[in-house]
This record gives structure tokens, sequence and C-alpha cells, in this order.
């Protein structure tokens, strides 16, 4: 009895495992074919979707989960800011330096240019464009830019300047297209060796010249210091003679006077006063 039994329980469970596979396996099939027409947008960017029957379409994929078609390409493009870093581009200065600089800057895409960017680079990732047409565009904008400086213009406050005449050609360069470039800063530059012994002597004689112009203008100091000071000592000797008179020397006579009679020589009016060791004369 118990053989029978187990004989009628054994095709049960085989229908319900037969059944759980088949299941499963149109699952994983819808899921598979579903995915064949869904596309997801993420934040930030927007999707142009290219038909091999209808070609570009004009409308543009926002932010999120779409439907499309199974044969359809969609290229997604940023529309807001990315950063991007290229490192050892090789420019040269207005006299004639090679240094090699990092660039670093910011880019967006405008939202109602990506189907015209997509018309000229076909369904290529944002990134191979970074890497090949920016780069390039970049390249060009900082060798006409730094062209402009010499090469302790780049080391200095001028540097800034420079990163602005850079973005200002790079953004005028690739503006059309739809990028706006934001945010160009300049890396610290990298000279070869002959270029950074000939910084190297600038910079001494800059630092030589700085110094002979302080020690210039502390001599000019102190030379118009002393003609101060004698053209004061003048004034001043030439006020106590017009204010000697007889009347001031009779006074300052009077205010050192002892209480001694002086001793009085000659004849007449004119008597000898002795003012300390040297007589002086004054009338009665």
């Amino acid at each position: 009895m118990e053989i029978v039994e187990k004989t009628e329980k054994k095709p049960t469970n085989n229908r319900k495992l037969i059944g759980g596979i088949i299941v499963g396996v149109a699952l994983v099939l819808f899921v598979a074919i579903g995915s064949l027409f869904i596309e997801k947008i993420p934040n930030g960017y927007v999707g142009v979707v290219y038909s091999p029957n209808g070609g570009v379409q004009d409308e543009t994929l926002g932010q999120g989960w779409h439907i499309v078609g199974l044969f359809d390409k969609v290229t997604r493009y940023p529309v807001r800011m990315q950063t991007v870093e290229y490192d050892n581009i090789q420019v040269a200065t207005s006299d004639g330096k090679n240094i090699t600089m990092d660039f670093a800057y910011n880019y967006s895409i405008q939202p109602d240019k990506v189907v015209a960017l997509f018309n000229k680079f076909g369904p290529v990732e944002v990134g191979e464009i970074e890497s090949t047409y920016l780069r390039t565009r970049l390249w060009d904008a900082g060798r006409k830019a730094i062209a402009k400086y010499s090469v302790i213009d780049t080391y200095g406050q001028k540097s800034a300047a420079a990163g602005l005449e850079i973005q200002k050609i790079f953004f005028e360069d690739v503006g059309e297209l739809g990028f706006v470039i934001d945010d160009l800063t300049l890396g610290v530059p990298k000279p070869d060796k002959a270029t950074q012994e000939a910084i190297d002597a600038r910079v001494r004689a800059s630092q030589e010249l700085e110094r002979k112009q302080t020690e210039l203008k502390i001599a000019e100091a102190e030379a118009k210091k002393k003609v101060i000071e004698a053209q004061a000592t003048a004034d001043y000797n030439k006020i106590i003679r017009e204010s000697m008179t007889p009347e001031v020397i009779q006074y300052m006579w009077i205010q050192k006077w002892d209480g001694q009679m002086p001793k009085a020589t000659g004849t007449g009016n004119l008597i000898q006063i002795p003012i300390g060791d040297d007589p002086v004369k004054a009338n009665q």
C-alpha cells in the first residue's frame, strides 16, 4: 500500500517542478526582452535617440525610464556640470620656452544642442569626445593664449589672466556646439631642464635688481633726511643770529650776573662787560 502511494505522488511533484521552471524561464525572457525596449536616462543627462528607420529623433529623452524601439540607439549627454582634467599638455611661451602644464575645467552641454552634437560626432560616448576633440581644442586654446605670456608670467600673478584667456578662446571655439566652459584652471608649469635653468637665472637677476633698487631708495631717503636736517639747522641758526640784538645780549648778561660789578676799562661811555670768558661790548 505504501508503494502505491509513492507512485501516485511523483507525477504531481514533477508537474510543479516543470511549472516552476517554465514560469522562471518566462520571467527571465520577459525581463530580457523588456530590457531591449526600455532605456534609463540618469539624472543630469539627456538622451538622443537614433533609429535605423527614421534617423535621429528631434525629441530627446529626459531623466527616467523610457520605452524605445528594439533597434534604437540612445546616446547620453551631460547637461549638468562635469569636471575634466588633462595632464602634461605642452605649450610655448612668448620668450620661446617650452613648458608642460596640467589643465582642469568644468563644462556642461546645452540641452537644445545635443541633437546637433550627435549629428556631428555620431553615436559616441561623451567621454570619447572629452579625450579627443575637446582635448585638442583646449591644447590649441592654450597654445594661442600662453604664447602671449613669458615663462615668468606663467608662474606669477599673470597665470590667472592666462587661464581666463585660455577659457575665453576655448569657449569661443566649442561654444557653438553647445559646450559651456567654466572655471578653467592651470597647474604649475613644468619646464624642461634648459627652461628651468633660464628661469632660475632670471629669478636671481630679478632678486638682485630688487635688492639694488631697495638700497638705492634707502640711500635717497637718507640723503633727503640729511638735507632736511641741514636746512633745519641753518634756519635755526639764522633765527638765533637775527634775534641776538644788543638788548637781548644785555638781558642774557644780567641773567648770568653774579652780583659783582664788572671792571671797566677804556675811556668814555664804552665799557667791557665780561660774559663768561669772552668780553662783550655794551653801551652805558
